[in-house]
């Protein structure tokens, strides 16, 4: 009777069901129309309208074999003939005058992509609009990085081995790269994996953080002196461990229903990966939630203010966690780990995170498990003081 009231109770709490459904959903849906095509590494775009202006002034190898790869790419049987995989040009290159009249272009929209290249420096910068898309910028940054790195390779084989020079100079066109999937290493094996995916990972142990302002409420229900149905439940006749139970269990299983649904949604919907380690994935899940609400718990017993206000702290503190693991910019868990790897280490959102992708792109489950029992261990603290706390309170007036 108690856990159908507070399963109740649960489902008609717009907000949470907004904050742990509805906005992790929203925000895969963001990530899918920017990333999924390079998420899935089939990225597909119409020819980007681009140009190359020299600023060198004599003649240079460098800014010669450049424009003969952006000539390449501009023709539709050289790719198709390429291993690039795609059954058009890459780029449409468009004859400029100048810099500065190939600029007033790009702020016309005339333009796409200008490269400014210098032969005797061996550089190539590279010029969009400000309302370039991401596609664009991809194209255009992997076309110079990619030529960079076959050029010195070029180079290299100029002085080692003279005799094939004209092989490595043939192939270089057709070597290019564009617009292949961004991958980073993060597994074991010298496995990369794909970092677009890290954001909907991400999402779904967002989305269980949420479960912290569970946790709260549950303390809220129970406590005599913080509300006006703690009050009555603390004088109820019902030994008060059972409406507690009562109280974290329903919550506990809308929050997993929750997570699942949105797992689902993820995989299904969206198409992102999950591997085939279910029962791992059910464990994470359970474990997640469960301390995303012991959390709460132990958050709403010590902090200070009303419900509302003890919300609003919490959704603070869980959106700077899923910020520092990651969430809007990728690099970040990285980058601490470089120069302050202790917010890594503290950081729950990203030993979840590492968790959730590790489980799915690792070839082994080391590392997973010991992210597991990190946070198992600190549920079990949370819990336990939260009902130990719970168990010894008097209340001063009812």
């Amino acid at each position: 009777m108690m856990f159908t009231y507070y399963l109740r109770k649960t489902l008609r709490d717009k907000a949470y069901i907004f904050w742990s459904l509805a906005f992790p959903i929203l925000l895969m849906t963001c990530f899918s129309v920017t990333f999924m095509g390079p998420a899935k590494g089939e990225v597909d775009f119409n020819p980007v309208e681009t140009t190359m202006i020299r600023t060198d002034s004599g003649d240079s190898a460098f800014a010669e074999e450049f424009e003969s790869v952006l000539l390449n790419l501009a023709d539709a049987e050289a790719v198709k003939n390429s291993n690039m995989g795609y059954d058009h040009a890459v780029i449409k290159l468009l004859e400029v005058g100048s810099q500065e009249e190939a600029e007033k272009k790009i702020l016309d929209k005339d333009l796409q992509v200008l490269f400014l290249v210098n032969g005797e420096k061996e550089t190539i910068d590279v010029k969009v609009g400000d309302g370039t898309n991401m596609t664009t910028l991809m194209v255009a940054r992997s076309i110079s990085e990619s030529f960079r790195r076959n050029y010195t390779i070029m180079k290299d084989a100029a002085i080692s081995a003279p005799d094939r020079i004209g092989a490595v100079m043939e192939s270089l066109s057709e070597s290019i790269s564009v617009m292949k999937p961004k991958s980073t290493y993060l597994g074991d094996n010298e496995n990369s994996a794909n970092v677009y995916l890290w954001y909907f990972y991400s999402t779904i142990v967002m989305g269980m953080f949420f479960n912290v302002t569970a946790g709260i409420h549950t303390v809220f229900d129970i406590q005599g002196d913080l509300s006006g149905y703690g009050m009555r439940t603390s004088v109820s006749p019902m030994k008060k461990w059972k409406i507690l139970l009562s109280a974290f269990l329903a919550r506990y299983v809308v929050a997993c229903a929750i997570t699942f649904f949105s797992v689902t949604v993820m995989n299904r919907f969206f198409d992102v990966p999950l591997g085939d380690r279910l029962p791992q994935i059910i464990l994470f899940v359970l474990i997640g939630n469960l301390f995303a609400m012991s959390l709460g718990s132990f958050f709403g017993l010590f902090a200070k203010g009303d419900e509302n206000q003890r919300d609003n702290k919490a959704t603070a503190l869980i959106m700077i966690s899923v910020f520092l693991s990651g969430e809007m910019i990728v690099n970040l868990p990285g980058l601490l780990e470089k120069y302050c790897p202790i917010v890594n280490r503290i950081n729950p959102a990203t030993i979840m995170n590492f968790a959730f992708f590790r489980l799915v792109h690792y070839p082994t489950l080391h590392s997973f498990w010991m992210n597991m029992i990190k946070i198992s261990l600190a549920t079990v603290v949370f819990l336990t003081i939260s009902i130990l706390k719970l168990r010894r309170e008097k209340y001063a007036a009812l």
